[in-house]
């Protein structure tokens, strides 16, 4: 991880002993929405290039405390979305 602008925890994944880890950030090079399942020694990317959801407006993430997987985007708008 080189940057984060947002995180959020979550419930863990299936088998995991750590919480769900969320960001919008730079992760190798990339800023993108991230997914950590291992305390956030690696990262997923959970959104691409042409599903953004939000972009660089993203102000705060935050994963579901009871559905692994879902999280919520804040815009900095004041406006929300989940995506899962």
């Amino acid at each position: 991880m080189q940057r984060a602008s947002a995180v959020g925890f979550g419930k863990p994944a299936p088998c995991a002993t750590y919480q769900g880890l969320y960001l919008r950030g730079t992760v190798k090079e990339v800023t993108a929405l991230f997914r950590a399942v291992d305390g956030g020694s690696s990262c997923a990317r959970i959104n691409d290039g042409r599903h953004q959801f939000g972009g660089s407006v993203i102000g705060v993430i935050a994963g579901d405390p009871d559905v692994y997987g879902r999280v919520y985007l804040g815009r900095r708008e004041g406006e929300a979305s989940s995506l899962r």
